[in-house]
C-alpha cells in the first residue's frame, strides 16, 4: 500500500483521483481508500473531495 500511495502524490498535477489511479493501474475506489486511509492514520483529511 505505501508504495502506492508515494506514487500517487507524485501525481498532484493531475488534479483527478480517476486519471491518477489510471496512471497508477489501480482502481479509483482502491486508490481513495488507500488515501483516507493514510489520512486518517496520520489524523489529518488530505484531500476534500467535491465535484
Amino acid at each position: 500500500m505505501g508504495a502506492c500511495l508515494l506514487n500517487a502524490f507524485v501525481l498532484p498535477e493531475i488534479g483527478h483521483f480517476g486519471e491518477a489511479s489510471s496512471r497508477l493501474f489501480i482502481s479509483q475506489p482502491a486508490l481513495t481508500k488507500q488515501i483516507k486511509t493514510l489520512g486518517s492514520q496520520l489524523g489529518v483529511v488530505l484531500f476534500q473531495h467535491g465535484r
